[in-house]
């Protein structure tokens, strides 16, 4: 039988504190955090909390969670938060951005330019003023703007252009609140698809199969349900992109095997391939279940 050994901190009257024993400490949080970033997006290496949004106006067009900045000037503005990053050790740390922060265009074109808006982790050593190491680091971030091919996995994307040239995709890496703007904005548009469903005529390879028998109500009321089932799991709690995109994902799936318009209206909803960003397992053909 393989044994499985690992160590913990457990203090004790008069034992050694050595410096094995304060790893065990300092690898605790950590730990414990990356457990619970693996929980809510295997694989993944960070994640906003809360906040660090630019500033602008949710747009009804794009992938949910779509804004059209305010392009004005020449800098972005980015509101205060908190996020999960991960250094490139692999060790998963919790910022907090107390102040605004504000991230120059690229170019002239401002909003028009092709990107990525990013937040990139630092870590520096400490040290005393009379530059002694300590036993800490300084954990911090930095704003800016990155190409497509720039992207990789140690920089948490805040928003991705939109190839209009106007708008911007926020919804790539976040926790969002069911009251959230955006949330809301997106339980909105699937209204709009269960009234195109409630509308739809007797049309498309399942009704022509007569998988559900002949009556198309049957078939309305079974897309119906499943558009109900996705948004009150959207208004009860709070979800992260993946789990978001998993939801609408089956949502296609359902729709395809009942009244095919609702999963005409879902693509429609975010958007075209090109633009679907972290919407893009939507477009993927529905597998057979």
């Amino acid at each position: 039988m393989t044994q499985i050994h690992m160590e913990r901190f457990r203090p004790a009257e008069g034992a050694l504190l050595d410096l094995r024993s304060l790893e065990c400490v300092a690898a605790g949080p950590e730990r414990l955090l990356g457990a619970d970033l693996e929980r809510a997006w295997p694989g993944g290496r960070s994640l906003v909390l809360d906040g660090l949004e630019p500033s602008g106006q949710w747009s009804a067009n794009g992938p949910p969670g779509t804004l059209r900045p305010d392009g004005l000037g020449d800098t972005l503005s980015v509101s205060p938060g908190r996020a999960v990053l991960t250094d490139p050790a692999g060790r998963p740390f919790l910022l907090t951005v107390t102040e605004r922060l504000e991230a120059r265009w690229p170019t002239k074109a401002r909003a028009a330019v092709s990107g990525a808006l990013v937040l990139m982790p630092e870590i520096a050593e400490g040290s005393t003023p009379g530059g002694l190491s300590v036993a800490r680091e300084l954990l911090s971030a930095q704003i800016g703007f990155v190409r497509p091919e720039q992207l990789n996995s140690n920089l948490l994307v805040l928003a991705r252009s939109i190839n209009n040239g106007r708008d911007w995709a926020l919804d790539e890496q976040r926790l969002w609140q069911p009251e959230h703007p955006a949330v809301q904005l997106l339980l909105q548009r699937m209204t709009a698809i269960e009234h195109a469903i409630w509308r739809a005529e007797p049309e498309g390879a399942v009704w022509d199969r007569q998988i559900l028998g002949r009556n198309w109500v049957r078939y309305q009321t079974v897309a119906a349900a499943a558009l109900q089932a996705v948004r009150f799991q959207l208004a009860a709690r709070a979800m992260n992109t993946l789990e978001r995109v998993r939801l609408l994902t089956e949502l296609r799936r359902q729709l395809e095997k009942s009244v095919e318009v609702g999963a005409t209206e879902l693509m429609q909803l975010v958007g075209t391939a090109e633009e679907a960003g972290a919407y893009l397992p939507v477009h993927s053909d529905p597998e057979p279940r």
